[in-house]
């Protein structure tokens, strides 16, 4: 009695019609999945390249507090257009603000970070 309900479910899922669609669902939802991570990372990395950056140059600019974050966006929407081809959204701005915050706060923390 369960072998024939397992039987008609596995026919059910195997059947042409039904497979097809379940594979290009699958696959879209995986290339979906690595592009968010792909987009995740590339911002990640932005972040981490551009706050080293700052922290090293912001006294030569003469720059201080927030005009090191505005000088922080302006570098990562440049260097994210240049990666990705287009302009970063709000969201993954503010992903790249709270990384940086992140950063900023964890080398304050850890003894000043490096010597400036």
């Amino acid at each position: 009695m369960y072998l024939g309900w397992l039987k008609m479910v596995l026919n059910v899922i195997t059947n042409e019609a039904v497979m097809e669609p379940l594979i290009a669902l699958i696959l879209g939802y995986g290339v979906n999945i690595y592009a968010k991570n792909r987009r995740f990372k590339i911002i990640m990395d932005i972040t981490a390249d551009i706050v080293d950056y700052i922290e090293e140059n912001y006294k030569d600019w003469g720059i201080t507090g927030n005009e090191k974050m505005d000088k922080f966006l302006e570098l990562f929407i440049k260097e994210f257009k240049k990666q990705v081809g287009r302009k970063p959204k709000d969201v993954e701005i503010e992903t790249a603000r709270i990384r940086a915050e992140a950063l900023v706060q964890r080398a304050r923390r850890d003894g000043g970070g490096k010597k400036r």
